[in-house]
């Protein structure tokens, strides 16, 4: 398997003009698919203000590729949309649904792609070097396309990871457990908060700073853990950074 990490200029596709007009949004595509010449896609767009949902929704739906956008829930608080689009893939637009290209070459999704720019981000695996080349030639022909990252992706290393992050969660009490199950639940920690450390003792028994240092300590077991999985996968180049650093020392 090869782990193939890139970005795309969707040229002609609503991701590629989105953030002229609503610059602060980003969009999570959580599935897209073509079938029969019909566009099914779902988004999730972040950074989208109460007074720009509409607007959104209405230009998505304008769009050339599409025929219909519709809203399918909105959380204010998180100022985040979930929009539902249909598009006709019409000969003349000249392109079509980036994950069509990858389904057909074998490659496949291993998180939802992000929008961000005018930018498509995808991170998939791909069963051989000629299923990359053969993906990353069809590619070109929807838009220009830049090459982040290719690797064999080390499973055991990966499993042994996530072995020591499930170690560290069982590790954690119950009422850390509990607590940092609320906090997740409540969104402390998205982007931005929808609650504060307050609002989550308010939610529990006990105080303020009870709960704060229970998530502290939460945080540490599994941070410790995730550590040596982010080190081992960092670039070479910070690797370098490090060593370098280490021997001006």
């Amino acid at each position: 398997m090869i782990e193939y990490t890139f970005e795309i200029t969707h040229e002609n596709c609503w991701t590629e003009t989105m953030n002229d007009s609503f610059p602060a949004v980003a969009a999570t595509i959580v599935y897209s698919y073509q079938l029969f010449g019909t566009s099914i896609t779902m988004i999730e767009a972040t950074g989208v203000s109460a007074d720009r949902v509409d607007p959104l929704v209405a230009w998505l739906g304008d769009h050339p590729i599409m025929t219909a956008a519709r809203l399918i829930s909105y959380d204010e608080g998180r100022e985040t949309a979930y929009v539902s689009l249909a598009g006709e893939y019409d000969p003349d637009t000249d392109t079509e649904p980036v994950l069509n290209v990858l389904l057909r070459n074998r490659c496949f999704p291993t998180v939802p792609p992000t929008v961000t720019d005018g930018t498509e981000h995808w991170n998939v695996l791909a069963s051989d070097h000629e299923s990359v080349s053969q993906t990353h030639e069809e590619l070109q022909s929807l838009g220009s396309v830049e090459v982040n990252s290719l690797k064999t992706p080390n499973h055991d290393q990966f499993l042994t990871g996530l072995a020591e992050i499930k170690e560290a969660i069982a590790d954690l009490s119950p009422r850390q457990q509990e607590i940092l199950a609320n906090a997740v639940e409540a969104g402390y920690y998205d982007s931005p908060r929808s609650c504060g450390i307050e609002d989550l003792a308010a939610m529990d028994s006990a105080n303020t700073s009870t709960v704060g240092e229970h998530l502290r300590r939460s945080e540490a077991k599994i941070l410790n853990a995730v550590g040596s999985l982010l080190r081992d996968n960092a670039p070479e180049s910070s690797a370098g950074t490090r060593a370098n650093a280490a021997n001006s020392d």
